[in-house]
C-alpha cells in the first residue's frame, strides 16, 4: 500500500493535514536532495503534542539520523513516521530522543500496512493525534523513556564546557567572579558566533574579508596558534552587530591559553565515543531561540536557587503574555526582574506577531532586520541586578532579530557591503543594549528607567526575606525610606506594608513608578504574598491599589514550572483600573499528560471562579478561602460562617495568658544555651548550625528523660501524640522542672481542664484533658467558659464538617508536607447559636465515653458526624459534600452498580427540565477512564455508550473534532447528547459531582431570560 492509501485510510487529508514540508539540512546535499517532495508534516492542535514528520524516501541509518537529530533541533515534533514509498513496514520514531540514542531504540512501533495490524493500527487513527489521545496508547513507553529535552540536554552540555573552562582559568584568574565573567563571554560570545555561522549571516566571505581566508571559521579560528585572532573576531562582531557581548568585559590575551581555545573548538566536535552531546549536534539555525534562555540555569548558583531566583518557563511566559498584551497593540514592555530574558523575548515575539498582521514589518530582508532592531530599541526594556543574567538577556533577544530571515540574504548582502563599502552598517542605526540594564530595580538612587512610564510591566521577581547584610543595602534602604502613596495626600514607608521583608512585595510598590492609568501588568508572584497572615497589610494596599483581572493558582503544577521552587506560586494579571473589578480566579491543576514529558499546562476555562474584588479588600472574603473545593464548596462555608456563631465567643482567656489560645512550651532557644554553657552572644553568632543543634540537644539531655521517673514524672505531648479523643500515653519525652526553658507560659495552662488541638497535620485533632500534661509549641489549648460544653466543643473539632470547613478556609500549604493552622482557625469554628439541648446532650455523652476510653472511635464515627450534621440542620446535598470530600481514594474499575447514585443524582438534576425522558448510561473505557452518555433523545444517532471499548472514544471525538481530550475537556457536547469523559477515580463520579455536573450542563443548556445559564 502507497504512504498516501496507508495515510488515507487513518484519515489523513494531504490536502488539508498532511502537507509538504521543504527540508533543507546544511553540509548534507545527498540527503537534503533525497528528502525533496518526500517529506510530508502534521501541525497538532495545541496542547495534544501529536505533531510529526512523515518521510517517504529510503534514507541510510546515517541519514535518517541526521534527520532525527535535524527534528530534534527544531523541536517543532513528537513523531517521525518513516515509510519509504511501497515498503513492507512502516516505522513510527519518538523525535524527542536526542541523537545519542540509536534509531532502533527511538522506535516507538513498528506497523504492517496489511490488514493483520488493523488493532495495532487504530492507535493512531487521526482522531487519535486530533483529540491527544494518541498519547494514552503509548504511556507505557513514555514512562519507561530516558527522555531529555534539547534544552536540557544543551545546559548539560555547556554546564560541562564551563567547568572545564574554569578548571583551565584557575591558575590565571583566581578571583571567582572574575573568572566566571570571563567563562561566561567566552561562551556566550561562542554560541552567539555558532548561530551567526550556522545560519551563514558570517561566512567565507566574511572571513575572506577579514581574514583573508575564505576556508576559515570560528573552530579553526580557535585552532590557530593565534590568541590576538580571537580578540580581533569579537572586536569585528561588536562592530558590525553592534553587539554589547564582544565589548564587555575585555578578555586579556593571555586568558586565551592554547589550552583553552583547544578546549572551546573540540566543543564543535562531536564525539561518539564518550556519550557527551557536543555543540556541534545543536542546530542553531533551527533551535527555537527561547531554548537559549534555559542556559541561564548553569549559570544561576546555589545561593540564588535558595533565594527564590528560577528561570521562567515559556508556556508560564507566554501564558501571561498573552494575557497583558490581550488587544493587537504595539507598546514598551518592561521586567523589572528580567532574569534570562523569557518574558521580554516572549513579550517582543507577541510585538512583531502584531507588527506582521498589521503589515507593519517590511517583506525585504534587510529592511526586516532594521525594523525588528528599531522595535526592540523602541519598546524592550529590562532591570537585572545580575551581571549573568543581564547578558543571557542580552545574548537570547539579540538572536531575534534573524527569526525566520533568509540566510542566504544577509550573507550576500554582508558580501556586497563589505565588497563595495568596506564595512556593514545595517545595525547601527538602533541598539537596544542600553535598554537592558545591569542594576538594582529597588535602588533608592541612581534610579533605573526614572520618569519613563510603560505600555506592558511583566516579570517574575525573585522571592525571599530581606536579610540584613552588606549585600542587601539597597534593598533595605528601599523598605526604610522608599514612600508609598496610600491617598493623594498619604505616604506610607514600604516597611510598613511589606510583610516580613519580603522582596516580591517591593517590586509590586515599585512598579508604580513606571505605570499610568493605561500600563498592564502581568506577574508571577509566591503565594504567600495573598494567602499569608502576615501579608495582611501589603494585601490591603494591592487590592485597593491595583485592579485584578486573573489569578492562575499554580501550587498544584509547580513541579512542571519550578522544578526546585520551594515556595507555591501564583500568575496575576492586573492593572491601574480598579472600577468594578470582577476577577477570574483559575485553580489549575494536573491532567493526565502533566507529567514528564509532556508536562501541560491546562488552563480550563470553565473552572475559572469569578471573585468580586472589593469582597477581598473589605475582608468579606479571603483569596485562600480558593484554594480548596470550587464554587459549591465555597458557597456553603460561606453560609455556614454567615448563619452560626465562632468558637471565639465560647472560650476565655486565663488570667495570665495574652490570648484565648495558648501554644505550648519551647525546651531551648538561644538564651538557655548562652547561660547553660556559658557562652557570650559574640560567640554563639559564630556557631555553626550543627553545632548551635549539639548544643541544644545537650540542654535537652539535661533537662528531659525520655520515659517516666520521679525526677520526670510529667509527659510531653507532640501534635503526633494526639488523637481524636485521646493521646499517646507514652510520649517519647518527660518533663520535670520547666522554670529555665525558652518559652514556659502561663503554668495554668498545663494544669487546668482542657481542650488540646494540633496546630500541624492535615487534620484537626482534640481531645480533652483534665490533669496536668505538658505540650510543646505545635499543640494548641484553649479553655471554655466554666468547662461548659468541654466534651460538645471537643466532637465537633473532630468532625468531619469542622475539618472540611477549616480545610476550605484556613489551613496553610494544604497539599504540602508540613500543614498547619493558626490562631483565626480555631476561633472562627463555627458553633450553631441555638443549640438543640437533645442532640447536644447525645454528642457530649459519645464524646465523654470517648475520651474516657469508653469504645473506639471508629465504633462511634459514624453516628457522631450525623449528630454534629443534624446539629446544624444542614441539608442532605450539604451532608453528601462533606461526606464525598472525605471519600478514600480509589478506582471505581468494574464494580457492579458503582456509578449507580451519580446517574441517578445526575438524571433528578438534569431531567426535570425537559419534557421527554432522558436516558444515560456509562462504560469504562481503556486508559482508566469512564465515559458516562446523556442522550436527550431516544433517537439519538451518537454512539451508545456500550460500543465496543476501542470504537467507543474513537467514535465521540470523530463526531466532536474540536475536542481536546488533553486538555481534560471532561464535558463533549454533541448534537442530542452530552459525554462525560472523567479518570476512573470514585472522587470523580459521587453524588456531589453529579450534582455539580448536572448545574453545569444546565447551565450550558438552557439559557435564562437575561441570555445566562441556569445556576
Amino acid at each position: 500500500m502507497t504512504y498516501v492509501g496507508f495515510f488515507s485510510n487513518l484519515g489523513f487529508d494531504f490536502n488539508v493535514d498532511l502537507k509538504p514540508k521543504a527540508i533543507d539540512i546544511e553540509k548534507e546535499a545527498t540527503l537534503s536532495k533525497k528528502l525533496k517532495s518526500s517529506v510530508f508534516f502534521y501541525k497538532s492542535p495545541n496542547n495534544t503534542n501529536t505533531s510529526f514528520y512523515l518521510i517517504t524516501s529510503s534514507l541510510e541509518p546515517t541519514e535518517l539520523e541526521q534527520f532525527r537529530k535535524y527534528v530534534w533541533n527544531k523541536n517543532d515534533a513528537d513523531i517521525i513516521f518513516y515509510y519509504p514509498n511501497d515498503a513492507d513496514e512502516v516505522r513510527m520514531l519518538y523525535a524527542k530522543y536526542s541523537p545519542k540514542v540509536s534509531n532502533n531504540d527511538s522506535v516507538l512501533e513498528v506497523f504492517s500496512p496489511t490488514e493483520k495490524d488493523l488493532d495495532t493500527i487504530e492507535k493512531i487513527r487521526h482522531w487519535q493525534f486530533d483529540s491527544g489521545v494518541f498519547w494514552l496508547n503509548y504511556h507505557s513507553f513514555i514512562d519507561k523513556a530516558k527522555y531529555k529535552g534539547i534544552d536540557k540536554e544543551l545546559v548539560a552540555t555547556l554546564k560541562a564546557l564551563k567547568e572545564q573552562l574554569s578548571n583551565l582559568l584557575t591558575q590565571l584568574i583566581s578571583d571567582d567572579g572574575k573568572r566566571n565573567e570571563v567563562v561566561q563571554a567566552l561562551i556566550d560570545r561562542t554560541l552567539y558566533i555558532k548561530y551567526l555561522e550556522d545560519n551563514h549571516i558570517i561566512n567565507s566571505y566574511f572571513f575572506s574579508h577579514y581574514f583573508n581566508d575564505d576556508k576559515l571559521n570560528y573552530e579553526k579560528l580557535l585552532e590557530n596558534n593565534s590568541n590576538t585572532d580571537i580578540n580581533k573576531l569579537y572586536k569585528i562582531i561588536h562592530e558590525i552587530f553592534n553587539n554589547a557581548l564582544f565589548d564587555q568585559p575585555t578578555i586579556d590575551d593571555k586568558y586565551l591559553t592554547s589550552e583553552v581555545r583547544t578546549l572551546i573548538a573540540s566543543s564543535f566536535n562531536h564525539n561518539v565515543n564518550t556519550g557527551q552531546l557536543r555543540l556541534f549536534d545543536f542546530r542553531f539555525d533551527v533551535l527555537p531561540v527561547e531554548f537559549i534562555s534555559y542556559i541561564y540555569e548553569v549559570f544561576l548558583s546555589e545561593k540564588q536557587k535558595d533565594n527564590g531566583i528560577f528561570y521562567t518557563p515559556k508556556k508560564l511566559a507566554q501564558l501571561i503574555v498573552d494575557d497583558v498584551i490581550k488587544e493587537d497593540k504595539i507598546g514598551s514592555i518592561l521586567d523589572p526582574s528580567s532574569g534570562s530574558g523569557m518574558f521580554l523575548i516572549t513579550g517582543y515575539q507577541r510585538l512583531l506577531e502584531i507588527a506582521q498582521k498589521q503589515n507593519l514589518e517590511p517583506k525585504d530582508s534587510i529592511e526586516k532586520i532594521k525594523y525588528r532592531t528599531q522595535l526592540l530599541s523602541e519598546n524592550i526594556f529590562g532591570i537585572e541586578k545580575e551581571l549573568t543574567a543581564q547578558r543571557f538577556t542580552l545574548f537570547s533577544l539579540s538572536l531575534q532579530i534573524f527569526i525566520g530571515i533568509n540566510p542566504s540574504d544577509i550573507k550576500e548582502f554582508i558580501a556586497k557591503e563589505l565588497k563595495e563599502s568596506k564595512k556593514i552598517n545595517l545595525f547601527s542605526e538602533y541598539s537596544f543594549f542600553q535598554n537592558i540594564k545591569h542594576a538594582n530595580t529597588l535602588k533608592t538612587s541612581d534610579k533605573p528607567f526614572e520618569d519613563k512610564v510603560f505600555s506592558y510591566i511583566v516579570g517574575n521577581p525573585p522571592f525571599f526575606e530581606i536579610p540584613n547584610t552588606e549585600e542587601f543595602q539597597n534593598e533595605i534602604s528601599f523598605l526604610n525610606s522608599y514612600q508609598v502613596a496610600i491617598s493623594d495626600d498619604t505616604k506610607k514607608v514600604a516597611k510598613n506594608i511589606v510583610g516580613k521583608s519580603q522582596i516580591s512585595q517591593c517590586f509590586f510598590l515599585k512598579i508604580k513608578d513606571w505605570s499610568n492609568e493605561n500600563t498592564r501588568f502581568g506577574f508571577v508572584s509566591n503565594s504567600s504574598n495573598f494567602y499569608n497572615d502576615y501579608s495582611e497589610v501589603f494585601q490591603e494596599y494591592f487590592y485597593s491599589h491595583y485592579g485584578i483581572e486573573k489569578i492562575y493558582e499554580l501550587s498544584r503544577v509547580k513541579k512542571i514550572l519550578f522544578e526546585k521552587a520551594k515556595e507555591n506560586v501564583v500568575a496575576i494579571i492586573f492593572t491601574n483600573n480598579l472600577e468594578d473589578s470582577i476577577i477570574d480566579y483559575y485553580p489549575v491543576d494536573l491532567g493526565l499528560f502533566s507529567e514528564k514529558p509532556f508536562e501541560l499546562l491546562i488552563i480550563q476555562e470553565d473552572k475559572a471562579i469569578e471573585i468580586v474584588q472589593s469582597e477581598l479588600k473589605n475582608k468579606q472574603i479571603r483569596l485562600r478561602n480558593f484554594l480548596v473545593g470550587n464554587q459549591f464548596d465555597l458557597d456553603f462555608v460561606n453560609k455556614t460562617h454567615f448563619q452560626n456563631d465562632i468558637l471565639d465567643n465560647r472560650i476565655i482567656t486565663l488570667e495570665g495568658s495574652k490570648s484565648k489560645i495558648n501554644n505550648g512550651l519551647q525546651i531551648v532557644g538561644k538564651e538557655q544555651i548562652l547561660s547553660e554553657f556559658n557562652i557570650s552572644d559574640s560567640e554563639y553568632k559564630k556557631l555553626t548550625k550543627e553545632q548551635r543543634t549539639t548544643y541544644s540537644n545537650k540542654f535537652k539531655q539535661k533537662y528531659t528523660n525520655t520515659s517516666y521517673i520521679k525526677q520526670f514524672p510529667t509527659p510531653l505531648l507532640e501534635p503526633g501524640d494526639l488523637y481524636r479523643f485521646g493521646y499517646n500515653n507514652s510520649p517519647r519525652m518527660y518533663l520535670g522542672d520547666i522554670s529555665n526553658f525558652q518559652r514556659t507560659r502561663n503554668s495554668n495552662i498545663y494544669t487546668l481542664p482542657k481542650i488540646l488541638i494540633n496546630r500541624t497535620g492535615k487534620e484537626l485533632k482534640a481531645t480533652v484533658s483534665l490533669n496536668k500534661i505538658f505540650y510543646n509549641f505545635d499543640v494548641y489549648s484553649i479553655f471554655p467558659k466554666e468547662n461548659e460544653n468541654i466534651y460538645l466543643y471537643t466532637a465537633l473539632i473532630n468532625s468531619h464538617l469542622i475539618n472540611y470547613v477549616i480545610d476550605l478556609s484556613f489551613r496553610k500549604r494544604v497539599d504540602g508536607s508540613y500543614t498547619k493552622i493558626g490562631y483565626d482557625a480555631i476561633l472562627n469554628i463555627p458553633v450553631p447559636r441555638e443549640l438543640n439541648e437533645d442532640i447536644v446532650k447525645q454528642i457530649s455523652d459519645i464524646s465523654k465515653g470517648l475520651s474516657e476510653g469508653q469504645c473506639e472511635y471508629i465504633k462511634k464515627e459514624q453516628k457522631l458526624n450525623e449528630l454534629i450534621y443534624d446539629l446544624f440542620e444542614l441539608s442532605y446535598w450539604e451532608k453528601q459534600r462533606i461526606n464525598d470530600y472525605f471519600l478514600p481514594k480509589s478506582r471505581i474499575g468494574r464494580k457492579r452498580n458503582a456509578l449507580d447514585g451519580y446517574k441517578n443524582t445526575l438524571k433528578e438534576i438534569v431531567g426535570f427540565y425537559f419534557e421527554s425522558s432522558i436516558t444515560i448510561e456509562e462504560t469504562p473505557t481503556d486508559f482508566n477512564l469512564i465515559v458516562v452518555k446523556i442522550s436527550f433523545n431516544n433517537n439519538s444517532n451518537s454512539p451508545i455508550a456500550t460500543t465496543a471499548k476501542k470504537y467507543l472514544l474513537n467514535e465521540i471525538f470523530e463526531q466532536n473534532p474540536n475536542a481536546n481530550f488533553l486538555a481534560s475537556q471532561e464535558k463533549i457536547f454533541g448534537k442530542d447528547c452530552v459525554f462525560i469523559i472523567k479518570e476512573d477515580i470514585n472522587k470523580n463520579w459521587t453524588e456531589t459531582k453529579a450534582f455539580e455536573d448536572g448545574k453545569d450542563i444546565l447551565k450550558r443548556l438552557i439559557p435564562n431570560v437575561n441570555g445566562e445559564g441556569i445556576h
